[in-house]
């Protein structure tokens, strides 16, 4: 069975990579892993609250950026796992498509210009630069 991961980020359309999620599903039936990092908390706030505290505002607001997404996939009869991760979010997203492991992660179209293809743009930019060749995950471009 083929595995993708789909990252979603914070107060972003996610229409298209669903779309493309539902259609593959039909072809395929991967399996699917929808994916939103948070940044992490600065140490100033953070030294005022206790771990669990900073644990569940990430938690929750990871689900609340994934919910669109989770509806649309369950009105659509698509399986999936929910993941929020703190951390840079480029990073996150390549290390845990490497975990899991996975077979493609969804990414927007590459945007032209030098910034984003130095991977100094967008999260997908820098994706991209993070995954190599010799990675067994392939980046699929959607939208």
């Amino acid at each position: 069975m083929r595995s993708l991961v789909v990252p979603i980020r914070d107060g972003h359309d996610s229409k298209w990579a669903v779309d493309y999620v539902i259609d593959l599903y039909r072809r395929e039936a991967p399996e699917v892993h929808l994916l939103n990092v948070q940044t992490p908390l600065p140490v100033y706030v953070t030294r005022f609250l206790n771990k669990q505290a900073v644990s569940d505002f990430h938690r929750e607001n990871g689900m609340r950026a994934l919910q669109s997404a989770i509806e649309r996939l369950d009105a659509a009869g698509v399986p999936h796992s929910d993941h929020v991760l703190v951390g840079r979010k480029a990073e996150t997203i390549a290390r845990f498509a490497r975990e899991q492991p996975c077979d493609r992660i969804v990414l927007p179209k590459r945007e032209a210009g030098l910034v984003s293809s130095l991977g100094l743009g967008s999260v997908g930019a820098q994706v991209r630069q993070l995954i190599g060749a010799g990675d067994q995950c392939d980046i699929c471009e959607v939208y």
